[in-house]
């Protein structure tokens, strides 16, 4: 009687047979957070003060407007970047073949622009930036991040499969290659989907919680 694979056997399987391009996707990605991070070091005394003018604007406001905000719209807008903008694209690339350097650019900025707000919130405010990176941060990320590493690693490694197929180094079916690129895809844009709902209807109450309590 054949075994029944549950989607979690498939997702494991598929993640194990692509554990390198993970390895590097993650390795471009801490880079780009490690950059972004010491670019906060390079910044001008003006420009620290406009960015930390803007910060305070930003965690001011979020209490007066958190019960007028459009959260629906937000929670699109949010699907639209982090879908479509990003690994929607990152897809594309990977589809194109001759594009899939591009994938691992967007994970480099990805990881860039996360390093860069982390690294100015902790410069900026010190301890209390720790915390508010904890509330405002840390907790759609920790849904955002591994999609888009899930999302890079199927559009990276279809990539290199079309690739090798094409110049006949490759012998498997092309078609459940993307198949399973596709289910990768999706499941990463669930995963986005839901960290967008968590940035809309979460963090600004988990900012308005650390602004009363510092």
């Amino acid at each position: 009687m054949p075994k029944f694979r549950t989607f979690w056997d498939i997702f494991n399987g598929y993640i194990q047979r692509r554990m390198i391009f993970i390895l590097i996707i993650v390795l471009v990605f801490a880079i780009g957070t490690g950059f972004g991070a010491l670019t906060v070091k390079t910044l001008s005394t003006n420009q620290k003060e406009d960015l930390s003018n803007y910060l305070h604007s930003i965690f001011t406001s979020v209490p007066e407007e958190i019960h007028s905000l459009n959260r629906a719209e937000l929670a699109h807008q949010g699907m639209v970047d982090n879908i479509v903008k990003t690994t929607g694209l990152m897809w594309l690339l990977g589809l194109s073949v001759i594009g899939s350097p591009f994938i691992l650019a967007l994970v480099f900025l990805r990881g860039f622009v996360l390093g860069f707000t982390i690294g100015f919130l902790v410069e900026d405010l010190v301890l209390r930036g720790v915390f508010l990176t904890l509330l405002s941060i840390l907790p759609h990320n920790l849904i955002i991040v591994p999609a888009i590493i899930i999302g890079a690693t199927a559009s990276l490694s279809f990539s290199f499969a079309a690739l090798k197929t094409l110049i006949g180094l490759n012998n498997e079916n092309i078609y459940h290659q993307f198949f399973g690129c596709a289910i990768m895809v999706i499941f990463s844009w669930c995963l986005l989907g839901l960290g967008a709902l968590v940035e809309t209807f979460l963090t600004p109450i988990l900012i308005e919680f650390g602004n009363r309590f510092l």
